[in-house]
């Protein structure tokens, strides 16, 4: 569609598919590098683009009517959220190429990751370094923002089960009052009752 390729795609229903980035033409060397940089982001038309080494594995061990299950969590499961190299920054001959293809053509594989240290610009590194940091705010805060709110439960729960016992105990010293009361009542009255009848008693002798 709109002249592209991709390597090793799978169909999952209807026109939506697990496949590589694409390709501008029928050439392993012809990646469109700038998609490359937005894997792990809502960037086709519904398909699920993949690293070539991920896209191939699918085409080779899933067969036919394997399920496939699309969630939305900010929880990415055991495994962690897949993560990918970007590529826009390296010279033409690499960044055409997806890193993980096995093709024995690609350039990538000979290729010592050290040496693109020096042709990374102060600019990219500092953008880098800015979105690594943001990023470590932004768990930091979630993380925060957790244990503020599970202490917050906790100490809810606590206060509610001290309110319940303190209130509990208030009634019991309460109806303790009241039946002391009661039985002091009672025991008067029955004294005086007693009294009574013992004078009605003595008068009749």
């Amino acid at each position: 569609q709109g002249n592209v390729y991709g390597q090793y795609v799978t169909k999952i229903t209807g026109n939506i598919l697990f496949h590589s980035v694409p390709y501008t033409k029928r050439d392993a060397s012809s990646l469109e590098y700038w998609e490359y940089d937005k894997l792990g982001t809502a960037a086709s038309l519904g398909c699920v683009r993949l690293k070539v080494e991920d896209a191939k594995w699918i085409y080779n061990n899933c067969a036919n009517g394997t399920k496939v299950e699309f969630y939305s969590s900010d929880n990415p499961g055991p495994l962690g959220k897949p993560t990918s190299k970007k590529i826009s920054s390296y010279p033409d001959y690499l960044r055409n190429w997806d890193p993980t293809d096995p093709n024995s053509n690609n350039p990538w594989h000979n290729y010592k990751e050290e040496n693109n240290d020096k042709n990374k610009t102060k600019n990219e590194v500092a953008n880098e370094t800015n979105e690594n940091t943001k990023n470590e705010v932004k768990n930091e805060t979630k993380d925060k923002t957790k244990n503020e709110i599970t202490n917050e439960t906790k100490d809810n729960a606590k206060n509610e089960v001290k309110n319940e016992i303190n209130n509990q105990a208030k009634n019991e010293v309460k109806n303790e009052i009241n039946n002391q009361a009661k039985n002091e009542v009672n025991n008067k009255i029955e004294n005086k009752v007693q009294n009574k009848l013992e004078n009605k008693v003595t008068d009749k002798k």
